[in-house]
Order: structure tokens, then C-alpha cells, then sequence
């Protein structure tokens, strides 16, 4: 039987059940830039050196080249010229409150930058890699409310938009500060936003421990806003785009989202085990659009309900479905007890900050190398014939390249115990690796498919099929 023939659809929402060719785990394998391949993914390499030694949330592309990101931990900003470089560029202090960053965003010749208190901005021409004293203007600004978690900001209708509390602020085109441009009912406070047409979405938030929150559409000029959904959920975390589609990741237990224009409608779910000590997020600036295909970072709060890391949530065209899988691991190669911070797409380069209990960095996408961790789990096979004992015979994968150095790896779980390797063997007249193994007695079998890579180079599969053959039982 047929178990991959073509047709990515990703992972499934468990091990038990999912759309067809769908798997219950699929990291670091592209089935997305060559519809009907299972590739490699281009792995994640560190690219801030020891320069970055703080986590970092919030990130802006700059027009001039360079990018910046900013500390969630003090007022450090980090700098990377076109070239490649890093240095610390500036440390903010602020008049009041914390100084650690909460929001930026590049506005009309400046980059403006948030901490609990102050909106603080430097010259576009003066943000390099040292920013002098004349290009910064600290204390810019006071917020109103002062939040101390979150400043969101989104452009729309030559204004930037600031969340601040149950308040948003503005800056318009003269560089005039507004600290109320809008006012939301308490307790709500603003945790994202996001230009949605001519209007502006805003997601909010009361706290961790109250399932009531929700999204606000505003035209930017009436003194209350135009529409809201509540849903029962703690939070809005983020706003994901795909082109004309906005998704919303909404509390900590993985649910997404689509927008309609009015409403928030449940579309699919981080698979995972949730509880109130297992849960996770996405924060607000790690989500971005690469190379077409909307992508996130999925962020440990407690206990890993699910895996951690760069997914993606998008298709090949508008022919294919939606797909969700983790396409990216972070450096540090590992999936638990991370935490995703920010993602800056330029041109075809993805970067992303991450955590890792006290290591902080930012990764860049690799084009010298392949990852060299990627695989594929099956979702439970067998199961329309549990009552029959099963011998399970002959795995295989046919593949479209084989490059010197590189293969397939197969291993068997069955009954849900632990994975068992099998040796491959490769059939070059049919392009084909295959392991047989006469098992008898299984209730249920799961196979594990896993890429050899060698530097830039990985396998290309079309197919993956197994053969066993069920006997009545006695």
C-alpha cells in the first residue's frame, strides 16, 4: 500500500487521524517548492555570533539595508549591516518605566521604538551600526497607560499605531504624538495589531487566567471602532498574513484561526497536548510571509505540549491545500524548551530569534546546507484491520535523487512501543530503498522515514509504500 504518493498535506492533527498522505510528524522536510518531492529543508545556522547575548522579540527590516533587533530582557538594540556584521548599536534608557523593548517599527524617515512608558525614535539615516546622540530622540514621547508587556504596532492611513493598555496612540506623518487615539474597554489590553484593508485589527488581551478576549476592526478616524468578535479564548497573540487571508493564533493551547472581516472562525490547531502545566504561543513578531508561504514560531510556555520551532502554514499555489508542518529547527537543534521571539524576512533570507534556557540568538537560513535531522512519522497504519493479526513485510521509498553520501533510514514502532532501526538497502535499476522485515503479531505500526543529508545535499522521494499482509486470527 501506498503511504506517501505525492501530495504534501503535512501534518496530521494526531498520530491516529488526518487528511490523507498526512503525517503525525513531519520536521525539517519541504514538501512545498516542488509539488509532488519530499525535500530537505535548508537548515538554520547562527548568524549573530556572541553579539546577541540577550532574547530578543521584536525585529525591523530597515530601508536603508540594515536590521535591528530589539531586547525583551534591557534596552539593548542590535545591528546587522547588509555585509553581515553585528554590533550593539544602541542601549536605551528610558525616563520611566522599563527599558526593555516592546515594540518598533520603521514610520516616515524614523524608527520609532517602544518601551513601558516612552516612545523613543532615531533618524533612518542615523541607524547604523552606532546610532549617535544626534540621530536618537529618547523620550520621544509618554504613553498614556504604560503597559508594561506589550506595544504593539501597525501602519495604516499615514499613521503609526501604537497599542498601549486598553489605549492606542499614534504618531501621523508631521511627527505629531497622539497618547488616545482610541480608547478600548477595561480590562482589555492590546497584545497585537494588524493593517487589515483600510482598517485596523486589534487583538487584546485581559490575562492568562481569564478566557475572554477579542478582536477589534477600527477605521482610524470614528471614536469608537467598527466591529468585534469576542471569542472565548486568553488572548490574541498574533496576527499571521497570507496575502488576502489574515489568521490569528489565539491562547495558549495552539488554536488558529481565520478572519473574515467580522468574525474569528476555528481553522486548525497546533497538535500537541495542552493543560493548564503544558501550553505554548506564538508571539506577536514571530510570524512573517517566505517565499509565498505564510511562517511562525511556536513558543514553549510550559511543559512542551508541542514541538518548538519555525512552522510553515501555506501551499504551493492556490491548486494545493493549506498545509501546516515544522519546516525549521532552530540551530541549537532541539524542539523543547524554546522559545521563538521574532522572524524578519529579507528578500529570500529568513531570520529568527530564538531562547534556549540562558543562550539567546538569531538564526539565518543556510543555502550551503541541508538539515540534517529530517523525517517523517507515520500516522497509525492498520488500523481498519485491528482484528486481524498482521505481518508487516517491506517498507520502501522510491526516489527521484540520490546523491553520493546521502539515504533513507527506516525504523518500526508497533503498538506504540519504542522505534526499532531497520537496514536499508538501495536499488539503484528502481531507484528504490527498501528494508524488509517479517514481524508478525501487530496491532497497530507506525514507520519512521528518515534523510541522510551530506553537506548541501539530501535524497528527493516520490513515493513511500509498505507492504504486510493480514491473516485472520485463529
Amino acid at each position: 500500500m501506498l503511504i506517501w504518493k505525492g501530495n504534501f498535506t503535512g501534518q496530521s492533527d494526531s498520530k491516529w487521524n488526518g487528511i490523507p498522505d498526512s503525517f503525525a510528524e513531519c520536521i525539517g522536510v519541504d514538501g512545498h517548492s516542488t509539488p509532488g518531492l519530499l525535500k530537505v529543508h535548508q537548515k538554520l545556522t547562527k548568524n549573530s555570533g556572541s553579539t546577541v547575548d540577550e532574547f530578543c522579540k521584536v525585529s525591523v527590516s530597515a530601508s536603508t539595508g540594515y536590521h535591528f533587533w530589539f531586547s525583551a530582557d534591557s534596552g539593548k538594540i542590535y545591528a546587522r549591516a547588509s555585509n553581515g556584521t553585528w554590533t550593539l548599536a544602541y542601549t536605551t534608557v528610558a525616563g520611566a518605566g522599563e527599558h526593555k523593548c516592546l515594540g518598533a517599527m520603521e514610520f516616515d524617515g524614523y524608527i520609532y521604538w517602544a518601551t513601558q512608558s516612552r516612545l523613543h525614535r532615531v533618524t533612518i539615516a542615523g541607524a547604523d551600526d552606532s546610532w549617535a546622540a544626534g540621530a536618537v530622540t529618547l523620550n520621544f514621547a509618554t504613553f498614556g497607560v504604560t503597559d508594561a508587556s506589550f506595544h504593539p504596532m501597525a501602519l495604516q492611513d499615514i499613521q503609526l499605531f501604537i497599542g498601549d493598555g486598553n489605549q492606542v496612540a499614534s504618531v501621523d506623518e508631521a511627527g505629531v504624538f497622539l497618547a488616545n487615539a482610541l480608547d478600548l474597554n477595561t480590562p482589555f489590553r492590546i497584545k497585537s495589531m494588524a493593517a487589515y484593508d483600510i482598517d485596523l485589527l486589534i487583538g487584546t488581551y485581559v490575562a492568562d487566567s481569564v478566557n475572554k478576549t477579542q478582536i477589534v476592526r477600527w477605521d482610524t478616524v470614528s471614536p469608537t471602532w467598527n466591529t468585534s468578535d469576542p471569542i472565548e479564548e486568553n488572548g490574541i497573540n498574533c496576527f499571521i498574513r497570507d496575502d488576502n487571508y489574515l489568521y490569528v493564533n489565539a491562547g495558549k493551547a495552539g488554536n488558529l484561526y481565520v478572519y473574515d472581516g467580522q468574525y474569528l472562525l476555528p481553522y486548525k490547531r497546533i497538535p500537541g497536548s495542552y493543560t493548564s502545566s503544558a501550553y505554548g504561543e506564538i508571539y506577536p513578531n514571530a510570524v512573517g510571509n517566505f517565499n509565498g508561504v505564510p511562517v511562525f514560531g511556536f513558543s514553549n510556555g510550559s511543559g512542551n505540549p508541542a514541538k518548538q520551532g519555525v512552522y510553515s502554514f501555506g501551499s504551493y499555489s492556490r491548486d494545493y491545500p493549506k498545509v501546516l508542518d515544522l519546516s525549521w529547527v532552530i540551530s541549537q537543534n532541539i524542539v523543547a524548551s524554546v522559545e521563538i521571539g521574532a522572524i524578519l524576512v529579507s528578500g529570500l533570507d529568513l531570520y529568527v530569534s530564538w531562547k534556549d534556557g540562558s543562550n539567546y540568538g538569531v538564526d539565518k537560513i543556510d543555502y550551503t546546507a541541508k538539515y540534517a535531522s529530517a523525517y517523517l512519522e507515520t500516522r497509525m497504519l492498520g488500523q481498519d484491520v485491528r482484528n486481524l493479526e498482521k505481518v508487516f513485510a517491506r517498507i520502501a521509498a522510491y526516489y527521484n535523487s540520490l546523491p553520493a553520501s546521502t539515504g533513507i533510514t527506516f525504523s518500526y514502532s508497533i503498538n506504540g512501543a519504542a522505534y526499532v532501526a531497520m537496514t536499508s538497502v538501495t536499488n539503484t535499476e528502481l531507484n528504490e530503498i527498501f528494508s524488509d522485515l517479517s514481524i508478525g503479531k501487530i496491532g497497530s505500526l507506525q514507520i519512521k522515514v528518515a534523510f541522510t543529508v551530506s553537506a548541501n545535499d539530501a535524497p528527493t522521494v516520490e513515493v513511500i509504500s509498505i507492504d504486510f499482509q493480514s491473516i485472520e486470527d485463529a
